[in-house]
């Protein structure tokens, strides 16, 4: 923000020059400088551009400088000028270019606690941001400010993966992207989940997969066909998992890749949290939060693409995920 008198101006990056500044504020380039809310003096480069490492983001500017002079106005006589002409150097003398205005974005954010080993999301808040606060540390920021409260936060993706700060995560480019899910996880149940994932990867003397269960699970996407059999085809898998934890089978990759296929969200591509399904192909489409936000934008089955999509979250199966994912989780 720049301001001379009772004008202010937002102006990008790139506009901080001393030519525009002086031609909206009426000041001599040549002598122009800014002044922050310290009184601290900041000068432009030998480019007459002011470096962005010079100034704070959102910072508040004065500008300073010597009056720049009036064009003066030719005392010949007048004359006439033919139609589509280039108008006079007096006919805009004054006026000051039209001010930029800086473009924001906005995307949803959920807050998320640890449950049962797994990340569950509770709330969902919509953050306001502008370019220069999109990376990982102006997010945080402004979720807190959301929040109203500033303890400790870690933002991680719909798998719990720490979203760190790198150059493919700052611009807008990767933030404004509603499809991608964003967590905000205080940084203690963080730490917890971290801890448990290092022990679940030690146990390396443990085979992972159950061919019983491979079985069970094409039947619960076969059942997903006609609804009211999904809650038996559910309770039958449940028990399997649980009475077969003692039993090591392998699973090929094959048979992995299409396990994890069947309970992958639609919209986050991560497993399912509270799964729903759709009333009008009675498909699994995937988390309750990750449909029903998809909903607010368009109201379309994200498989089918049928109109007016209506779900229903099946009693049980969010059950049946969690009590099957230390059998079939490949870390």
């Amino acid at each position: 923000m720049l301001f001379k008198g009772p004008k202010r101006v937002s102006l990008r990056e790139e506009d901080m020059t001393t030519q525009k500044i002086g031609n909206i504020f009426e000041v001599s380039p040549s002598t122009l400088f800014l002044t922050d809310a310290s009184n601290v003096a900041v000068f432009p480069g030998s480019n007459g551009y002011f470096s962005a490492v010079d100034l704070t983001p959102r910072g508040q500017y004065e500008v300073h400088g010597a009056v720049s002079e009036a064009p003066t106005v030719s005392q010949s006589r007048f004359s006439f000028a033919r139609q589509g002409t280039s108008a006079s150097p007096t006919s805009t003398a004054g006026i000051p270019p039209r001010a930029t205005q800086a473009k924001s974005y906005q995307r949803s954010v959920f807050l998320a606690e640890l449950v049962n080993g797994r990340l569950q999301p509770s709330r969902m808040l919509v953050v306001r941001f502008f370019e220069g606060d999109a990376n990982v540390q102006g997010i945080l920021v402004k979720v807190q400010d959301a929040l109203g409260a500033y303890d400790p936060l870690i933002l991680t993706d719909g798998q719990g993966n720490e979203i760190l700060d790198s150059e493919g995560t700052r611009g807008s480019l990767y933030w404004k992207q509603s499809a991608r899910k964003i967590l905000a996880v205080p940084e203690m149940q963080f730490m917890e989940l971290k801890s448990g994932k290092r022990r679940r990867s030690a146990r390396n003397d443990e085979a992972v997969g159950l061919q019983e269960a491979y079985d069970k699970i094409e039947e619960v996407v076969m059942a997903a066909q006609s609804l009211p059999d999904v809650t038996e085809a559910i309770k039958k898998l449940s028990q399997l998992a649980i009475e077969s934890r003692s039993s090591i089978h392998i699973l090929t990759e094959d048979q992995a890749d299409r396990i994890r296929a069947a309970f992958c969200c639609c919209v986050c591509k991560g497993p399912m949290m509270a799964p729903v399904l759709s009333t009008c192909c009675k498909s699994i489409l995937g988390c309750r939060s990750c449909i029903i936000q998809s909903l607010q934008t368009r109201n379309q089955c994200v498989k089918c693409r049928a109109d007016n999509l209506n779900v229903v979250e099946v009693s049980g199966l969010s059950e049946a995920l969690n009590a099957l994912e230390e059998v079939i989780k490949v870390d």
